[in-house]
């Protein structure tokens, strides 16, 4: 049997950690009060500068690390994690993690998001399963120390536009043993789910890990036509490439669109505050809603903004605006107060 919460609300973060640990380890309560004492840290440094337009503007706004519906920031995630287990998230796309995702299979776990849902993936007795509240149990995505397709999950599950974050750290609990601290139920034989109360019951155990049976994936045949150019004109494949396989043709894509997003993604680098200087707090909203508020100098540029900003969202290509109406901000522009 493998520890397993099915989702309740919004509350899938917590069910990814509990998931993850293989036992009842986080409550909803514990989650929140992690999340109220970033909120008391945001504000504290927004503060710093007294009761600005900026700071006021940020103190009426909603929490940035949970929501009404029990939705929890990869902030509250990664800071319950270390508190308690001394376990760190970290996005798989640092370029410091990029090697272990050549061997993943040498890890433990790993965190996943898109869309504000979370779940994850855990090595368990010598098999990765996939821990999804959304299923009715867990499901297994590797055989017994067979990891080939562990390598596969991950690179479509990234493909499919879902942050991969990497667990690491030694100190993993041992799983909760059955039926303690959480109801029976959230103890499940993989290999005979419980039925889903909302699916009709004759799909009810038809597959292995799921109540309801994988729809066949679509067959995809390769492109066998010809390109023309906007003006009009037949410009036949290069024979290099019209000779090679539809698997070299998809292999070769995926390159060429990775190379593209390398050439917009900005280096990643901490600002550092020289906290004898004058210093100031930007807010920033990412791309996904979430907010940060940073601290530098009034002497830290908009590249080195840019910088720090591509550290927090790793290998994601963005661009900076700034103002009202918004609109980008120059290279070389200072971080001080007009800013």
């Amino acid at each position: 049997y493998l520890y397993h919460e099915r989702q309740e609300a919004a509350l899938c973060g917590q069910h990814c950690l509990n998931n993850l640990l293989q036992g009842p380890h986080f409550t909803a309560g514990d989650l929140a009060d992690i999340a109220t004492a970033l909120d008391q840290q945001e504000r504290k440094l927004m503060l710093e500068a007294g009761m600005t337009a900026e700071a006021r503007a940020f103190m009426s706004e909603d929490s940035s690390n949970v929501d009404a519906s029990g939705n929890f920031s990869i902030q509250v995630l990664s800071q319950a994690l270390q508190n308690v287990f001394g376990l760190a998230l970290e996005d798989s796309r640092r370029p410091e993690n990029r090697s272990l995702m050549q061997s993943p299979d040498a890890q433990t776990g790993f965190v996943l998001n898109r869309h504000s849902h979370w779940y994850c993936l855990r090595k368990l007795n010598n098999q990765w399963w996939s821990c999804n509240s959304t299923q009715m149990a867990p499901e297994r995505i590797t055989s017994s120390g067979n990891f080939s397709g562990l390598s596969s999950e991950l690179r479509n599950l990234a493909s499919d536009n879902w942050t991969v974050f990497v667990v690491k750290g030694d100190r993993w609990p041992q799983p909760a043993p059955r039926n303690q601290g959480a109801p029976p139920s959230n103890w499940v034989d993989p290999a005979s789910p419980p039925r889903d109360p909302n699916e009709p019951a004759e799909f009810s155990g038809s597959t292995f890990g799921n109540a309801a049976p994988r729809q066949e994936a679509p067959k995809v045949e390769a492109f066998s036509g010809q390109g023309r150019s906007l003006g009009g004109s037949k410009r036949p494949a290069p024979a290099e490439v019209a000779d090679l396989s539809e698997e070299e043709q998809l292999a070769m894509a995926l390159s060429l669109s990775q190379d593209l997003a390398g050439q917009a993604r900005t280096p990643s680098e901490p600002i550092v505050v020289d906290e004898a200087s004058p210093t100031t707090t930007l807010r920033v909203r990412m791309a996904d809603g979430s907010k940060a508020v940073i601290k530098a100098n009034h002497t830290h540029t908009v590249d080195q903004l840019k910088r720090h900003v591509a550290s927090l969202a790793p290998g994601v290509a963005f661009s900076l605006k700034g103002g009202f109406p918004p609109k980008p901000l120059e290279e070389g522009e200072a971080c001080g107060p007009p800013f």
